[in-house]
């Protein structure tokens, strides 16, 4: 499974439409499962996350210079080339919390859109790893002296990502500590982000999901009420289910390296979820290189799961274990 690392759009810009909302069923209104193998709660793994982010303490109101040449491992401890993979680097002052509730906040995906007071950013080009705060846009220009300065009641972050999508594909993070004594106007990027985050899944003791050997596989997961960090699911942010196989692999080790299960599978499988739908035919998951799904003809472990590419947490919203009955 692809363990992406993203973040809401909406945690970041004050928007109608958000990482919540409703979760009513656009298959049949209520009418219970279409799919011939249903997953449910008891199915999916569980898991818990918290986040330790780096502080950087800074002059108040300056316009630092803000650097990433240094990023060598991101929050999953996976490398990263600063001239390759860093897209974009984003700005925001968060009002109104403490630095541990927002780290409580963001590794349980529940920090509200409202909560960001200003979002800039800056776009990298390959050759950039330096880019000062009056250079960070969105809409408006960032003004340090204004938008940067010691408060009681404002936090602040940089969020260094890939892609150029505002709020998606976080590396690697910091908080800022503006200080009017202080004389630092340089802000570096950590080199490794490995301590950062700190997610533990387990698979061990949940209940395998059952599917037939052959035939049908229409998996159905409209009874599914909440993801692994027990947050109410919201179905209209699925958008795509991966089929995963694992040779000579068992469960306790998926357990064990799931920040990597995108990495240790031998064969992943794709396919997009019109959005709203809550069922799919594993028929149509296909390889990047195109060759479809073949069933289950391998020993090893095989798992499906229902991902976000939009959500706050870098995790699928469910994963369960697939068990080929006769």
């Amino acid at each position: 499974m692809k363990f992406r690392l993203v973040y809401c759009l909406s945690m970041f810009v004050p928007v109608a439409a958000s990482c919540g909302g409703s979760s009513d069923n656009p298959d049949g209104g209520g009418t219970g499962p279409v799919g011939n193998v249903v997953m449910r709660d008891e199915n999916s793994y569980t898991s818990t996350s918290s986040l330790t982010i780096p502080v950087i303490q800074t002059a108040s109101g300056a316009d630092l210079q803000v650097c990433w040449a240094d990023i060598m491992k991101d929050i999953l401890c996976h490398d990263v080339s600063a001239t390759m993979d860093i897209d974009n680097v984003a700005f925001l002052q968060i009002p109104g919390f403490p630095r541990d509730v927002i780290e409580d906040r963001l590794a349980k995906g529940t920090l509200s859109p409202n909560d960001v007071a200003v979002y800039r950013e800056f776009n990298t080009t390959g050759s950039t790893t330096c880019a000062n705060l009056s250079s960070f846009k969105f809409g408006s220009t960032l003004v340090p002296a204004t938008d940067y300065v010691t408060a009681a009641n404002k936090s602040y972050m940089m969020l260094f990502t890939t892609g150029t999508v505002q709020g998606s594909g976080a590396r690697t993070m910091v908080f800022l500590d503006p200080v009017a004594t202080s004389t630092n106007t340089m802000v570096k990027a950590p080199a490794s982000g490995c301590d950062i985050l700190d997610f533990n899944a387990t698979l061990t003791t949940r209940t395998p999901l059952s599917i037939p050997a052959t035939g049908e596989w229409v998996v159905d997961w409209s009874q599914i009420t909440k993801d692994s960090m027990g947050n109410a699911v919201q179905f209209q942010f699925i958008d795509s289910v991966l089929v995963g196989y694992y040779e000579g692999k068992t469960v306790a080790d998926l357990e064990a390296m799931f920040k990597d299960i995108d990495r240790i599978a031998t064969t992943l499988w794709t396919v997009e979820v019109p959005t709203g739908q809550k069922h799919m035919d594993l028929h149509l998951a296909k390889t990047e290189a195109g060759a479809a799904f073949p069933g289950f003809t391998g020993t090893g472990v095989y798992a499906v799961a229902l991902m976000c590419s939009t959500c706050q947490v870098p995790a699928p919203v469910a994963l369960s274990i697939l068990q080929p009955a006769p």
